[in-house]
């Protein structure tokens, strides 16, 4: 009979401690041996007709190795279905004595764990909300008008008067830095609209430009930017106008629609405003996320696995490493570099743990409907197949999915939960 005790090593850690019982040793060794025997190829006998006798006596360590993995796995999953916390890394196994076919036999297996916490005030969060939440009717509309710009043709304008505010213009661009030209950033015929909506410094200076006038400015990037070598800078700008366009806009109608896989243009718009809706949402989930764990943590201290620690670090270094050329990737097995994402990981599993108790106290759970939502979103976004994903990850990126999809609803929840301020208000 197999026999088993568990050991706390720490908060975030347990060792178990298990015997496996002869009866079980014999049929863990009895099962590999037919296994092997079927396969078996012995000269003067058919392949898998070789006598058992013959079999323990070639193959005797291919039998042992597999009723070792044979029985200890089985065992080790029996043993775990029987407690009361959540497990969150593979087991250290640690073999006690010599597994052999006629004995009992001991072996530790020592596990990382999500610790139970029960997290307090997370209903007594104060969030800062940078702006207010944007309006969707407006959001629609400059969508359906940005659809009409791509989707539409253009004509010169024919007076060849100067650019005014909310006209189309086409014009060719250089750029230098500290002198240098930075050729890989000059365009020809780049077309925006002069409506507030880009670099103010370029829509000022194209303004009163009459086609085939040319200007030279400073144009200054704000430190945000999305190019990060132009972040904060101010760089010389050099344009030529090359006209004032006017645009022959699509009508929004169920001929447009069936362009983008709506049968009719109020499907369209219903998509379009869905679309917007999740997507400020998320934008809204995101502004608020560092706030909510920020004050979480700050009043709930409690102990992480490492595993888990050490695992975030080793997927922020690769993702870190997947955005540089080989020559700048960092070694994720140097110390140094490790450290300088360990306080970063450590707040993150913190907040993840948290985050995980709150929903379990709140009662939030993520069906299978809404795993498969967000992964055909991802695969949407990325050009990839849901099928393709699971068939490279396997099983555990759907349970990494349906982890995302539960730390946002529980997101989403608190901020319904708790105070709301517009900061600049």
């Amino acid at each position: 009979m197999n026999k088993h005790s568990i050991e706390e090593v720490n908060s975030t850690r347990r060792k178990f401690k298990i015997t496996i019982g002869k009866p079980a040793i014999a049929d863990a060794f009895k099962k590999a041996l037919s296994e092997i025997q079927t396969g078996a190829e012995i000269r003067g006998f058919r392949k898998g007709k070789a006598p058992e006798a013959l079999i323990k006596k070639f193959y005797a360590g291919e039998v042992a190795k597999k009723a070792y993995e044979r029985v200890v796995e089985a065992t080790y999953q029996d043993t775990i279905k029987e407690v009361d916390f959540q497990i969150v890394s593979y087991p250290m196994i640690e073999p006690e004595g010599q597994f052999q076919e006629n004995d009992e036999f001991s072996f530790s297996a020592t596990v990382d764990i999500n610790p139970k916490v029960e997290i307090t005030g997370y209903k007594e969060l104060t969030l800062k909300q940078t702006e207010p939440d944007a309006d969707i009717d407006e959001q629609v509309a400059k969508t359906l008008a940005q659809l009409t710009r791509d989707n539409g043709s253009y004509d010169k304008e024919p007076t060849g008067r100067a650019a005014q505010k909310d006209d189309f213009v086409s014009f060719d661009y250089s750029m230098k830095l500290d002198g240098k030209e930075l050729e890989s950033r000059a365009r020809k015929d780049a077309r925006i609209q002069l409506d507030g909506t880009n670099i103010s410094d370029i829509e000022s200076n194209l303004t009163g430009l009459v086609p085939g006038q040319s200007k030279t400015f400073s144009v200054t990037f704000s430190a945000d930017y999305r190019d990060e070598e132009l972040q904060g800078k101010t760089v010389e700008f050099a344009a030529t106008l090359k006209s004032v366009d006017l645009l022959n806009a699509p009508e929004i109608d169920d001929a447009f629609a069936k362009r983008f896989g709506a049968e009719t243009v109020d499907e369209f718009k219903r998509n379009i405003r869905n679309s917007l809706a999740n997507m400020l949402e998320r934008n809204k989930i995101a502004q608020f996320r560092d706030q909510i764990i920020d004050q979480i943590l700050s009043k709930n201290a409690f102990e992480v696995p490492e595993s888990l620690v050490e695992g975030t670090i080793d997927r922020a270094v690769a993702e870190a490493n997947g955005r540089v050329e080989k020559k700048a990737q960092q070694d994720s097995n140097d110390e140094q570099v490790r450290n300088q994402y360990r306080e970063w990981a450590l707040k993150e599993v913190r907040g993840v743990l948290a985050l995980g108790h709150i929903a379990r106290a709140e009662g939030l759970t993520v069906d299978d409907k809404e795993v498969s939502s967000e992964m055909a979103t991802f695969a949407a976004q990325t050009g990839a197949r849901v099928q393709d994903l699971i068939r490279q990850y396997g099983a555990p990126i759907i349970e990494e999915f349906r982890g995302k999809v539960l730390i946002d609803k529980v997101l989403k929840h608190l901020i319904g939960l708790n105070k709301v301020e517009i900061a600049n208000s």
